[in-house]
C-alpha cells in the first residue's frame, strides 16, 4: 500500500510543499508515515489534522526539509509541537562552517533545536545514497560535496544560477492559459531552465520512493544541475531498473527555471505517443494561475502524465490503499497555450 498527498499551500498565490508519503515497509507489515516539508506556518494545522484523520495516529515516522526556504521549513515547526516526529532529516549550514541569513542557518538550527527538545532523532548529514524503511526511501540528491558547493554559492553571491528574473509572470497572463486551455500539443521545441534557480534550490533533497513496484520521484524546488545529478546517481545505483516513477512531484511548482528536455528525457522519459498513464502534481496557490509554467505542464503532458495541481485542495494519488467517502477524481490540467 502507498499513499501520496499534497496539502494546499496559500490561500492566494502564494505557493509552497507539504508533501505526506503513508506506505507499508517493505517486507513488513509496518505502516509508514513520511512527511516532506511542511509549508508555511498555517498548513502545520492542516498536515497534523490530515495526519490524526486519515492515517489514525499521532507519529510521523520521518520528517524531511528539502531545502530551508520559508515555504518548505515553516510548517515543520507546528507539526513538531503537536506530533510526535521518529527522525528529522535536515542539512544543516553550521556543519560546514556557514551560519549566515543567506543560507538560512539560523532558521535551520531553531528547528532542530525544538526537535531536539521533542525528543525527535536528528539526521544533518544524510546525503545521496542514504536510505530509510528497507529502501523504500533513497536519497538520490544532493551529494555531500555539492551540498557544500552550493552552500559557497549562496553566501558569496557565486551562482550563475541565482538569476531568477521572470519567474512570476503576470496574473493575466495566467488567466489567459487557464481560460484558453488548447485542445492538442502545440509541440515542445527545446525546453530549457531560462538561466536556472538558485543554488539554495538547488541544494533541494530529491528523493526516490518504491514500494510494491510502485515508483515515486519527489524533488523538492531542485534545478537542472541538480536533478542532473541526481539522475547519474540513479542510473548508477540501479533505482531506474523498476521503471518510470508512476508519481512526479513538479520541482518549484511548475516553474520554467527547473527543467530542461534532457533531464526530462532521463527522469520522466521521452515524448511519447501513448496515454496518459502515469501522474505528475504540482503544488500551486489557489490562485497562482500562472504555475505550472505551460511549457512545463505540456512537457509532462506528452511523456505520459496526467499533470493535476492542488489549487486550494488536497489531491491524493494512492495505489493499494483504502477509498476514501466523499473523496472524487482529479480532473486533469489541458494542454496549456504557450507564452508568446
Amino acid at each position: 500500500m502507498i499513499e501520496v498527498e499534497f496539502i494546499p499551500i496559500g490561500d492566494k498565490t502564494d505557493t509552497g510543499d507539504a508533501i505526506l508519503c503513508h506506505f507499508t515497509e517493505p517486507g513488513t507489515s509496518t505502516n509508514r508515515v513520511v512527511l516532506i516539508d511542511g509549508g508555511f506556518t498555517a498548513t502545520a494545522d492542516s498536515i497534523v489534522a490530515h495526519v490524526r484523520e486519515y492515517y489514525g495516529t499521532e507519529r510521523i515516522d520521518l520528517m524531511i526539509c528539502t531545502h530551508p526556504d520559508e515555504d518548505h521549513i515553516n510548517g515543520l515547526f507546528g507539526v513538531l509541537e503537536q506530533l510526535h516526529v521518529t527522525e528529522l532529516v535536515i542539512h544543516r549550514p553550521a556543519d560546514y562552517g556557514y551560519s549566515s541569513d543567506d543560507v538560512a542557518s539560523g532558521k535551520v538550527d531553531d528547528l532542530i533545536r525544538l526537535a531536539q527538545a521533542e525528543g525527535t532523532t536528528v539526521s544533518t548529514r544524510h546525503f545521496a545514497d542514504t536510505s530509510f524503511f528497507s529502501d523504500a526511501i533513497r536519497i538520490a540528491g544532493p551529494s555531500e560535496l555539492y551540498y557544500k558547493s552550493l552552500l559557497d554559492e549562496q553566501e558569496n553571491g557565486t551562482s550563475a544560477g541565482s538569476r531568477v528574473s521572470g519567474m512570476f509572470r503576470s496574473v493575466l497572463e495566467g488567466l489567459r492559459n487557464a481560460l484558453t486551455p488548447r485542445s492538442t500539443d502545440p509541440g515542445e521545441g527545446n525546453l530549457t531552465d531560462n538561466g536556472g534557480t538558485t543554488a539554495r534550490n538547488n541544494s533541494s533533497i530529491v528523493l526516490d520512493v518504491q514500494v510494491d513496484a510502485y515508483r515515486v520521484l519527489f524533488t523538492g524546488d531542485a534545478g537542472a544541475p541538480a536533478l542532473e545529478r541526481a539522475a547519474d546517481y540513479l542510473d548508477a545505483s540501479g533505482r531506474n531498473t523498476i521503471g518510470l516513477p508512476d508519481l512526479f512531484d513538479v520541482p518549484h511548482h511548475g516553474s520554467r527555471h527547473n527543467l530542461t528536455t534532457n533531464v526530462m528525457n532521463r527522469l520522466a522519459g521521452p515524448v511519447e505517443d501513448g496515454t496518459q498513464s502515469r501522474s505528475a502534481f504540482v503544488s500551486v496557490g489557489k490562485q497562482a494561475e500562472d504555475f505550472p509554467r505551460p511549457e512545463v505542464a505540456n512537457a509532462f503532458k506528452r511523456r505520459g502524465y496526467s499533470v493535476c495541481a492542488t489549487r486550494g485542495q488536497t489531491i491524493r494519488w494512492s495505489r493499494n490503499a483504502a477509498s476514501r467517502t466523499g473523496w472524487t477524481s482529479l480532473t486533469p490540467l489541458p494542454w496549456l497555450e504557450p507564452d508568446a
